[in-house]
């Protein structure tokens, strides 16, 4: 341990140095990391902002709901659209969609039938 020790004092310097590499390092990639994540959201409120970009964007969610809850889930995502585009013109449409449908299994043709009676 005493050898180590004395090696160490010896190369004060180089110790030094090495220091001040990893200090300097880890300050460069912290401040590129919070000037990264910056930039990513001045130009996502840029692009959103302009007119002929912002019409481009589009918020969609897609949820399977009954019919007594569609009012209020789309008040819901009314209220997530106006949180998340905050101050910026935004429009919301409701799609409904129906399930799908098939034939029952007894009028499906015999190589279509998936072990329907």
């Amino acid at each position: 341990m005493g050898f180590v020790l004395l090696r160490a004092r010896a190369h004060r310097l180089l110790l030094a140095a090495a220091l001040l590499t990893v200090l300097l390092t880890t300050t460069v990639l912290a401040t590129l990391t919070a000037y990264s994540g910056a930039i990513g959201d001045a130009a996502l409120r840029h692009s959103l902002a302009e007119a002929r970009t912002g019409a481009d964007a589009a918020l969609i969610v897609k949820a399977d709901v009954p019919a007594a809850q569609r009012s209020a889930a789309d008040a819901t995502v009314r209220e997530g659209a106006a949180k998340t585009f905050d101050g910026l013109p935004r429009t919301v449409r409701t799609l409904v969609r129906s399930g799908p449908y098939a034939l029952p299994g007894s009028l499906r043709p015999p190589t279509e039938r998936s072990g329907d009676p």
